[in-house]
């Protein structure tokens, strides 16, 4: 305990009214009654939280006062600063999730988990809320503010549990000796929904040797048999143990950048050792994601994943590279395929729908005029293009088009109409409805 509270009573020694340093710009929008919000807090903690209910021990008493009070003038600064948000950080702020980082850090040298912390921190949020609904029903302050402290409220919980977090897992990777084991970590971290804070994943990126980046972009994989590859750049994140394996690329984005890419992803994935021995056929595929600010890992992984199936499946193109053994998708290339096929029921559903004066036909006599109502709308009705596009003779396309006519009517003129067709006609082809 008394490491613990070594830790704890290394935060900004309290100014003159009792609470520690920036909090007294926070007076303007926090409640009359915050001021006494850190003792409580304490109190409320060593009363529930049995790691901290040692009565006789009052240096541990002082310890979680202390923490209280930093973290009450942390979340003062939040509320003050220039923006209550999860990303932007006001020094206050700063400094509590740097305080509580520290002691996620203690708790993993100790060997002890990060309950009882995890604990305080939410008696902490708890009380907050409910000083916060006191006031409500005495009519002190307005609505906007209480609405403003209310969000602030759980935004800062999180943000303390990850900083917390985050500190643990870097000191257990540490005492592992294991760099890799941070970087899978941060992996994790980064592409997890929704975007953890940013202190955790700059003090987990500190850790693991991994500059932050401005860009990023997820690469989604087909398993490694073997999972015996060749070496990756220092600024690629990578986990092959995943049901799921995938990559995170930092900076994608560039000149020439696209080529260095497919070059690096077609040779890496040679490399894999295939089942059995066997030659692989088309070995390894690989989905480049959208480029996305370093937040938004998730969605681009997401994306990936999707682009990745979708590949498997034929329906959207990949590049081969290193002599066909590998092929890679980039969903840059198919972003309307990609919507179109966001959820397949319903483009079926839809093409079902606009469609269906085609349903009384034969299969091949519907085929042959849903294909040439794709191909002249896709011509700005220009029955020679669309002719062209399915090479055969315009003549036969403007007789096609006479059917069509028949079986739609003067709907082919509206353009929403006209929009439904060719969403609804693109989703048949891609799904060989």
């Amino acid at each position: 305990m008394e490491k613990y509270a070594e830790v704890l009573l290394t935060g900004q020694p309290p100014g003159p009214d009792g609470q520690a340093p920036g909090s007294a710009a926070a007076a303007g929008w926090l409640p009359p009654a915050f001021g006494t919000l850190a003792e409580d807090i304490a109190a409320a903690v060593m009363s529930e939280v049995e790691e901290y209910a040692q009565p006789a021990d009052e240096e541990a008493a002082r310890a979680v006062r202390r923490v209280a009070r930093d973290a009450v003038a942390g979340f003062a600064a939040r509320l003050t600063g220039p923006a209550a948000s999860p990303v932007a950080q006001p020094p206050g702020a700063a400094s509590a999730a740097g305080m509580f980082r520290d002691l996620g850090r203690l708790l993993a040298m100790e060997g002890r988990s990060l309950g009882a912390l995890h604990a305080a921190l939410r008696v902490g949020a708890r009380v907050t809320w409910h000083r916060l609904l006191e006031q409500a029903r005495q009519g002190s302050g307005n609505p906007e503010t209480f609405t403003r402290v209310g969000e602030t409220v759980f935004w800062y919980l999180d943000e303390l549990t990850a900083s917390c977090s985050a500190g643990y897992a870097e000191a257990r990777a540490e005492l592992a000796g294991d760099t890799n084991e941070l970087r899978r970590r941060l992996l994790d971290m980064l592409t997890s929904s929704p975007a953890p804070p940013a202190p955790a994943i700059a003090g987990l990126a500190r850790a693991a040797g991994w500059p932050l980046p401005r860009r990023v972009a997820a690469v989604a994989l087909t398993p490694l048999a073997g999972r015996a590859c060749g070496p990756l750049p220092p600024g690629v994140l990578a986990d092959l143990t995943r049901r799921d394996p995938c990559l995170l690329i930092a900076d994608p984005d560039g000149p020439g950048r696209r080529q260095q890419l497919a070059t690096l992803l077609g040779g890496w994935l040679t490399t894999a050792e295939p089942d059995g021995g066997r030659a692989p056929s088309h070995a390894q595929l690989a989905a480049v994601g959208p480029l996305v600010s370093l937040t938004g890992a998730g969605g681009s992984l997401r994306w990936a994943g999707r682009a990745l199936a979708l590949a498997g499946r034929g329906l959207i193109r990949v590049e081969s590279s290193a002599g066909g053994a590998a092929g890679i998708a980039w969903c840059e290339d198919h972003l309307p395929t990609l919507v179109l096929l966001a959820d397949e029921d319903l483009a079926a559903a839809l093409s079902r729908q606009a469609l269906t004066p085609l349903r009384g036909l034969r299969p091949d006599q519907a085929d042959r005029l849903a294909r040439t109502l794709l191909a002249w709308l896709e011509s700005a009705d220009d029955a020679n293009a669309a002719a062209r596009l399915l090479h055969v003779h315009p003549q036969t396309i403007r007789y096609r088009l006479r059917q069509v006519s028949e079986l739609f009517g003067d709907a082919l003129g509206e353009p929403d109409t006209r929009f439904r067709l060719l969403l609804a006609l693109r989703a048949r082809l891609l799904l060989g409805a």
